[in-house]
């Protein structure tokens, strides 16, 4: 709305063409309103007081003739002195009240009754809150005191009334009306107006809603989908890389470590992206699973253990010894993330010096524990108006951090996202070239079982000798890596290309377990499950079958489960992960 018109403008209709919204709309018409029938009423009466000489009632007529049209002036040339001029309204009603029952009319006739009901309804149409109640108090107290004080028999006002005749009073009680009718009606149609523009406004973001969660499930699937193309090939050129480092020469190693490190970077930035789109849908559920935190701190460090050697630097992992015999109910995958994703950083952004992961117990208290993560390094540190943007997605400290060290700039923002789940929170403290802390706070269930852990070995290749697997899968390559893979191990294996292929090797011959992908033409994995658990031969209905998929379904295990499945193994597998699996498969036959 602008600020005024020109000084020349007699329009209202100029005033709401500036205005879009319809209950100051309205509010301008109703001052209007009040404006044009309170002259109306003053020029009626005014004849009559002038006729018989009233006096005071002349002098206040005058005033408020003036002072209306000047507020009227006002409204046509200063729109935006709306709410004063209505609090000069509400003042002058209120004055006219007061004046009527102690001075010109000196009793509560219908008009004072009247011009009590339109001081109310206005105060709460035009201004409303607070400053409406005490409007509308002052509007009724003193009709409430006149008649306390008349019961009392102690009004007494030693002056005449100049109250006008039925007449032009009645002239006035009607015009009164029609102004009730009107401003009602006014803020009514207003009402209704916005009533009905909300209605549309909430239909259309209800549209919105369908549209932006179509598009979430399509962005989801997307994601989805390329992630299956993008593991499938990752999945051979990782495997291949390891199956020729057995047979490499040294300086073939060296090649060898370099694309197996490049492809499991590319892998990271995938599962980075996966995992931020599957926590902005909400679809990231915490499992609850007894996990021993120093077993779990040490194949951490483990893992991150070549990633610091390699720059020189000190990965130290610093545990109170109270933690040994302690056992938590977590989610062991999310928490690894949190605690990789937070040191592989601090390792990433350190060109030397140290990395330091410690984990203090805080509390123990009942059948929950408070424990203290603490991850600081001497790297590269961050300037302070950036340690909040960091924890924003695709953001890093700077074009020139990113541009140097890579990224995503993902890794922060999964965090934030995963402790939050843990109903927990990243604090940080850091300062330019001087390195930085991460930490935060778990307060996790104690397991009551007695658990123990288990030392781990290194894998016997022959263990599983002799065992005969049923692989189904339809690319070629991937067949390739697990024929070479297995036959390391000494395992005979037969090649199914679909689902119903599958189907058709089972009826002929027995299999120990059967490797089986998920999404393959023809028929896919979970159908061709299905069909081989309602197989006759109850040997036959009842192998083991393990689904080796790319799939990122957030509903994956669920659905493997339903079909029949014992277990799945992740494209690119890690070949530790499918022996360790197929030992237990052989450990139960």
């Amino acid at each position: 709305m602008k600020e005024q018109l020109s000084i020349f403008n007699f329009s209202l209709k100029k005033v709401l063409d500036l205005e879009p919204d319809s209950f100051k709309k309205a509010r301008y018409q109703i001052v209007f309103t009040i404006l044009t029938f309170s002259l109306l009423k003053a020029f009626i009466v005014l004849p009559y007081v002038i006729k018989y000489e009233q006096h005071l009632q002349l002098a206040r007529l005058i005033f408020i003739i003036v002072s209306l049209l000047v507020l009227t002036k006002i409204i046509l040339y200063k729109p935006a002195s709306l709410l004063a001029i209505s609090h000069i309204m509400l003042v002058m009603s209120l004055a006219t009240i007061w004046s009527n029952l102690f001075a010109y009319v000196q009793a509560i006739n219908i008009f004072t009754i009247q011009l009590i009901f339109l001081t109310t309804l206005v105060s709460y149409y035009l201004i409303g809150g607070v400053q409406a109640a005490c409007y509308s108090a002052m509007a009724i107290l003193p009709a409430v005191y006149y008649l306390i004080a008349r019961h009392a028999g102690f009004v007494h006002i030693n002056m005449p009334s100049e109250e006008v005749d039925s007449e032009v009073s009645d002239a006035v009680v009607i015009l009164n009306f029609a102004s009730f009718l009107l401003i009602h009606y006014l803020y009514y149609r207003a009402f209704r107006k916005n009533l009905m523009e909300k209605e549309a406004l909430n239909l259309q973001l209800q549209n919105n809603v369908v549209e932006l969660n179509a598009l979430a499930e399509s962005r989801s699937l997307f994601l989805s989908t390329m992630s299956h193309e993008l593991r499938t090939p990752l999945n051979g050129v990782i495997g291949m890389a390891y199956l020729l480092k057995d047979s490499a020469l040294e300086e073939q190693k060296d090649k060898l470590n370099i694309l197996e490190f490049s492809a499991n970077n590319l892998l990271s930035v995938i599962n980075d992206v996966l995992d931020y789109n599957k926590s902005e849908l909400g679809k990231i559920e915490l499992e609850a699973v007894p996990v021993s935190l120093p077993e779990l701190l040490k194949k951490i460090h483990s893992g991150l253990e070549l990633k610091a050697s390699e720059k020189h630097l000190d990965l130290v992992l610093e545990t109170d010894e109270s933690l040994e015999n302690i056992w938590v109910i977590t989610d062991p995958t999310r928490l690894t993330q949190i605690i990789y994703n937070l040191a592989g950083n601090a390792i990433k952004f350190t060109d030397e010096g140290m990395v330091k992961i410690k984990v203090t117990l805080r509390e123990l208290l009942g059948d929950r524990a408070t424990f203290h993560f603490c991850i600081s390094d001497t790297g590269i540190g961050i300037a302070e108006e950036r340690q909040q943007a960091i924890f924003d997605p695709f953001t890093q400290a700077s074009s020139d951090t990113t541009r140097k060290y890579g990224g995503t700039g993902l890794g922060l923002a999964i965090v934030k996202r995963l402790l939050s789940l843990f109903d927990s929170a990243i604090e940080l403290e850091s300062h330019s070239g001087k390195g930085s802390v991460f930490k935060f706070h778990l307060t996790l269930p104690l397991c009551q079982t007695q658990m123990k852990a288990v030392a781990e070995q290194k894998a016997d290749t022959t263990y599983l000798k002799g065992l005969k697997l049923l692989i189904v899968e339809d690319n070629r390559i991937n067949v390739l890596l697990l024929q070479k893979l297995l036959s390391k191990w000494e395992v005979e294996t037969v090649i199914a290309w679909n689902g119903q292929e599958a189907i058709d090797q089972l009826q002929l011959q027995y299999f120990d377990c059967i490797l089986m992908d998920i999404h393959m033409p023809v028929m896919d994995g979970y159908t061709a499950t299905s069909s081989i658990r309602n197989l006759a031969d109850q040997m036959k209905a009842n192998v083991p079958i393990i689904a080796i998929t790319a799939s990122v379904s957030d509903q994956l295990y669920a659905k493997i489960k339903m079909v029949g499945m014992q277990d799945y193994v992740h494209k690119p597998f890690q070949p530790k992960q499918l022996f360790d699996k197929l030992k237990l498969i052989h450990e139960v036959m």
